[in-house]
């Protein structure tokens, strides 16, 4: 019970912030046309190249009526989801002690809100990326099949969220590369499942990889705009605040891999630091798509939270309230 009561609060938090950012708030113009996607037959949605499992989940939504409010509690019902197995994840990222931290970190991200409530396949890859981590967390420490059995559907699934998700399996593998010896009973069975993964990815996106690769390597973000979307994570108000947002999250989050240091010898610590710079710097440089920093949402916020627990006293509590006050800010003036 007395676990219970703390993930009680952070999402009845969440909940009175997504209220506060969704009622009254029309549709933009992205989720407008997310919305008009979904509205085509179904038959059509299946060969869709944008999220199909996000616009049929949407066309059955929508169905019952297409108010704003209506729409982005689809979203947050996903999140809800999402959020109840976060502890689970993040205590098997960063153990107990990051644990508590890093959800108020997760849950209360000003970033994180508003791609909950928005009209966009945001929300679905969250839960995705949460269900895939805890059940590859669950047969890296049990072994038992039927974790791989539900790390491979939810793996199936997030490439029907979006292609771009594969990088996550993509980074299990290469953790499971750099850790061969200390998880040799698990590596047969762990590469034969890679080969459903890899079969749908080159079906559904190998004819057009290629080409999307190249035009898209040309377009590196410039420094300025990589500071300003990292500045969002923690504070999307104009003028100075995404700076001041980028430098608080920088600082904490570096600290945090300092922490980690050690991941050669600490699994948790190596697929910890791959699970946040790969998405991220993907974001930050290459793909400004948004899911990628939702799905590496999880790892920063362990990274963060450990790296705030290496402070003094002093140093937490300033830290604390630092990004309280940043997050409080964005929340207090969003809209």
């Amino acid at each position: 019970m007395a676990q219970l009561t703390p993930l009680l609060l952070q999402l009845a938090l969440f909940v009175v912030l997504a209220a506060r950012h969704g009622i009254g708030t029309p549709l933009d113009v992205d989720g407008a046309v997310v919305l008009t996607r979904s509205e085509i037959p179904l038959s059509d949605l299946v060969l869709s190249p944008y999220s199909p499992v996000y616009l049929f989940l949407l066309h059955l939504w929508a169905g019952v009526t297409d108010t704003a409010l209506w729409l982005r509690g689809l979203g947050l019902g996903l999140a809800i989801g999402g959020l109840l197995l976060a502890p689970r994840v993040l205590r098997g990222l960063g153990g107990a002690h990051a644990s508590g931290g890093a959800m108020w970190i997760l849950a209360l991200s000003p970033f994180f809100v508003e791609q909950m409530i928005a009209v966009s396949p945001s929300a679905l890859a969250f839960v995705v990326v949460m269900v895939e981590l805890l059940c590859f967390l669950e047969y890296l420490r049990a072994g038992e099949g039927r974790w791989l059995v539900g790390w491979l559907a939810a793996a199936l699934v997030s490439l029907l969220v979006h292609g771009g998700l594969y990088y996550l399996v993509l980074s299990l593998c290469l953790g499971m590369v750099f850790y061969r010896e200390r998880y040799s009973g698990r590596q047969r069975w762990w590469w034969l499942a890679q080969v459903p993964p890899l079969g749908l990815f080159l079906v559904l996106f190998g004819a057009q990889f290629e080409r999307f690769v190249m035009h898209r390597v040309a377009q590196i973000s410039t420094p300025a705009v990589a500071v300003d979307q990292w500045g969002s994570l923690g504070s999307d108000l104009p003028g100075l605040w995404a700076p001041i947002a980028a430098g608080l999250l920088a600082v904490l989050v570096a600290t945090g891999l300092s922490v980690c240091r050690d991941s050669r010898r600490d699994p948790r610590h190596g697929l910890l630091v791959l699970g946040a710079l790969l998405p991220t710097v993907v974001w930050l440089v290459w793909l400004p798509h948004d899911f990628y920093a939702v799905a590496a949402l999880p790892f920063l916020a362990v990274l963060a939270s450990l790296g705030i627990r290496f402070y003094p006293r002093w140093g937490r509590q300033l830290a604390w309230a630092a990004l309280a006050f940043v997050y409080g800010s964005a929340h207090w003036f969003a809209g």
